[in-house]
């Protein structure tokens, strides 16, 4: 999963006072390779530590996420597909359009343009110039605050003065003179050997800007899709945006009276209903809500709303995560929920799940089938069935697919855990990381061994800390939806899953690479590492813990990820900890690992079997388990109070290539991270696609 710097060393609510050569391990007896070669698109976001010093802009960032997940359609079968016809349309006088298209600069377009499209507005609707006024609560990707051209608005009561609302947009209009200035190539009608996605900077920019207006829509409404419209001299393209991708329409002149797609789309659209406009109405705004429920969610002056998950309901306030502030992928959305009957306090997941995984309710079944411990119970969970747009990302033969497509189905879903934790990150005593990292290893050898499912996205976000009513801690291992079942072979998505940062490293090699046991373990590693250097109280400067944690920033880079375990006990030396327990447990850890990335040298034929025989130690869990529990035994560190820390950090300033992110992220990524003030040829049914395990060759 790659992280805009300014969250990975974003500060919790923490205490500030201190208390009292070499090469990847021998080949597994793995048959089958699980990750083909790829461009890898997974984010980092939250681990971070860069601060967003990054060079390249919102737009460049904005069309690098959405490469390849573009596809092509010819207007009328766009609007015939999304939008009912609706009587009544008034007559086209083209000769307003013309005028407006000859307009120069650009900026003199905007006023003519809205004249001569209010007539094809449903009372009531309007269109506003908003070029100049950028909505401030807009920022979801790289803080760019958007200012359309064009932004238009239905008839709902806006919720602020702002002129550019992202939160009530219906749609937009994006305008160019020079139609040089298009993202995406003229119009073929072969697919073979198309990337739909015109070369350029100026090109790629115009994409990029899309993808901001279209992902600020859907990152502050509850929406399934949502429309935009290119202006390009007196040629238009219309898009629909969803979790998969964009659709785009073939250029047309909307100045000809041989068409007239520009002024039909707008009376279609501000004439239909709002689930085909693309609002998610299973989101049920709720007034005069009981106050013990407004208590419950800690809402008592913000919106509430009830949702349907399965045969139950529950009522939500704000999501508490940000992964949905992606332009693409799961979208996932999480709340603190309240059971609509029992009144039981729980987390609402709503997501955007990828078809051909298992749904994350029925590996959770799996789970407790075979008594996994430390797991969340689950109270509800299922597909969303109501709606017009449940599901995306499979087209008709009428679409335009490129051979260069990285485009993947997703389906609405949702899932109820019975657990409100608190993130690792929170943990009271440096005992209580080490026992809440135990707990959730404990749950990874009973998935493996017992369920026979790989979890497969070791993250801090992945780790749970709950509490009983007497303080008592338990670690829990959430977020399965991209696990595996051990039985199950090939390939399932075109992108790694995972958290990059804490991806074991020989998982990052350009050539595909079986996934191990091991490598969970390892990324455990990873994750206790990062923890006791960003959290456990410790003696570093700023500017050294950045230089220590440079290599989560740098996650793409196999060599210094090896590089890092293979220094082994040294590594937790450096974090200057302040407790001797905790660097006492890291230091055993990690004089194992240091041989996961080790070779013998000279022959050495005893070196060589040692480091064999702790390479194949590393592969499971009994080990670690056994030794961090020798480790809790240690009373006086149990007795320590030296709980998690809010601590300065200074990475080196670093010149990105690019910023990636993962599809999505899990669902207590963003709990510890301060939000910042924000004023984004198939014709397989989703049942077939269901009972596909290996989806890679599906063309989607």
């Amino acid at each position: 999963m790659t992280v805009p710097a300014s969250q990975f060393y974003a500060k919790p609510n923490h205490p500030t006072t201190h208390p009292n050569r070499l090469s990847t391990p021998p080949p597994l007896p793995i048959p089958v390779p699980d990750t083909q070669t790829h461009n890898p698109l997974p984010s980092t976001q939250p681990f971070s530590s860069l601060n967003g010093y990054y060079i390249q802009s919102a737009f460049v960032d904005a069309a690098k996420e959405l490469k390849g997940k573009f596809v092509a359609v010819k207007p009328q079968v766009f609007l015939d597909k999304y939008l009912p016809e609706h009587p009544g349309i008034p007559l086209v006088t083209y000769e307003s359009f013309k005028k407006a298209s000859e307009q120069r600069p650009e900026s003199e377009m905007y006023e003519p343009l809205i004249d001569a499209l209010k007539p094809f507005l449903k009372t009531g609707w309007s269109m506003i110039n908003t070029s100049t006024n950028p909505d401030p609560d807009s920022g979801f990707l790289d803080g760019h605050k958007i200012k359309p051209d064009i932004t238009v608005y239905s008839d709902r009561k806006p919720s602020n003065d702002n002129p550019c609302r992202a939160c009530d947009m219906e749609t937009f209009l994006e305008l160019k003179v020079d139609v040089q200035r298009d993202g995406f190539y003229l119009d073929k009608s072969d697919p073979l050997n198309i990337s739909f996605e015109k070369n350029g900077g100026e090109s790629r920019d115009t994409r990029g800007q899309l993808v901001t207006y279209l992902n600020a829509m859907q990152a502050s409404q509850f929406r399934t899709h949502g429309f935009g419209v290119l202006i390009l001299g007196n040629k238009c393209r219309l898009l629909r945006h969803t979790r998969s991708g964009i659709e785009v329409t073939s250029r047309f002149a909307y100045t000809s009276s041989k068409n007239s797609y520009l002024q039909t789309f707008f009376w279609r659209l501000s004439h239909a209903r709002s689930a085909l406009r693309g609002i998610d109405e299973t989101f049920e705004a709720q007034h005069n809500v009981d106050l013990k429920i407004q208590d419950l969610l800690k809402a008592y002056r913000k919106p509430i709303w009830k949702v349907p998950v399965g045969d139950s309901s529950f009522y939500v306030s704000k999501p508490f995560t940000r992964s949905h502030h992606d332009p693409v992928g799961r979208g996932t959305r999480c709340f603190v929920a309240v059971d609509s009957r029992t009144l039981q306090t729980c987390v609402l997941k709503d997501v955007w799940r990828v078809v051909g995984y298992h749904r994350e309710g029925e590996v959770y079944n799996r789970l407790h089938e075979h008594s996994v411990e430390n797991i969340p119970n689950i109270l509800a969970e299922g597909d969303v069935e109501a709606g017009e747009s449940v599901s995306c990302g499979v087209f008709d033969p009428d679409w335009t697919i490129p051979t260069d497509s990285t485009i993947r189905p997703h389906r609405h879903y949702r899932i109820v855990l019975g657990v409100v934790g608190e993130p690792i990150a929170e943990f009271r005593s440096t005992w209580e990381l080490t026992k809440c990292m135990l707990d959730a290893i404990k749950a990874h050898r009973d998935a493996v061994l017992n369920a026979k499912v790989e979890h497969r996205d070791i993250s801090p976000g992945n780790i749970l800390i709950v509490r009983s009513q007497d303080g008592k801690a338990t670690g829990n291992l959430i977020d399965w939806e991209l696990s595996k079942y051990c039985e199950e072979e090939g390939n399932r998505v075109y992108e790694r899953a995972g958290t990059v940062q804490f991806m074991a490293a020989r998982l990052l090699s350009k050539e595909p690479t079986a996934r191990t046991v091991g490598d969970d373990l390892e990324s455990f590693m990873l994750v206790f590492l990062w923890l006791a250097a960003r959290y456990a109280p410790n003696k570093m400067s700023p500017a050294y813990r950045g230089e220590m944690l440079y290599v989560y920033d740098t996650p793409y880079n196999q060599l210094n990820k090896e590089m890092f375990m293979l220094v082994g006990s040294a590594t937790p030396r450096r974090f200057q900890l302040h407790s001797t327990s905790l660097t006492k447990i890291l230091v055993k850890l990690m004089q194992q690992y240091s041989a996961r990335y080790a070779m013998p040298y000279d022959n050495d034929e005893a070196l060589a079997l040692d480091i064999n025989k702790k390479q194949a130690m590393l592969e499971t869990h009994g080990w670690m388990i056994d030794t961090v529990q020798e480790a809790l035994k240690d009373e006086d560190w149990y007795a320590a109070k030296d709980g998690a820390q809010r601590q300065d950090c200074t990475p080196p300033v670093v010149k990105e290539k690019s910023r990636k992110r993962k599809s999505a992220y899990t669902e207590y990524d963003q709990v510890f991270v301060p939000r910042k003030k924000q004023r984004g040829e198939n014709q397989l049914s989703f049942n077939e696609l269901e009972n596909t395990t290996n989806i890679s060759s599906i063309k989607v």
